[in-house]
């Protein structure tokens, strides 16, 4: 889905903001963002977004098929328990828990309009 390259990274957050104001309108925050900048400056930043990994250990970690795979990862929350599994099983840290209804936050590219790549000035993050 996308390609990463960290140092080209400002820590602007645009990204971020474009993520949660294509999800979630009106809000203001970056905490609901599906992408997230993880910064430790002066080291580079640590861009943890969902890159499609072949296997899914996401999926495969969910112990109610919550998860499945349709070009990204789709959450069915009806089945969803919110037991977090999928979180740790992610190698590249790009599922996070919303902070207000505790469903896992998986990039799905926004329905294809990749709104993080659109707003980035850098070119940090891109489509494959």
């Amino acid at each position: 889905m996308f390609t990463i390259k960290k140092s080209n990274c400002t820590y602007c957050r645009l990204c971020m903001l474009a993520c949660t104001a294509a999800h979630e309108p009106g809000v203001q925050s970056v905490k609901p963002s599906r992408i997230h900048i993880e910064d430790d400056w002066p080291d580079i930043a640590a861009i943890q977004v969902c890159i499609a990994c072949k296997d899914h250990p996401c999926i495969q970690e969910c112990p109610e098929d919550a998860l499945s795979w349709q070009g990204h990862v789709v959450l069915d929350k009806d089945t969803c328990t919110l037991c977090n599994a999928c979180i740790p099983a992610c190698p590249v840290g790009g599922v996070r828990v919303h902070p207000e209804t505790g469903y896992p936050l998986i990039c799905d590219t926004c329905s294809g309009r990749f709104s993080c790549v659109q707003a980035c000035p850098t070119g940090a993050i891109a489509r494959r």
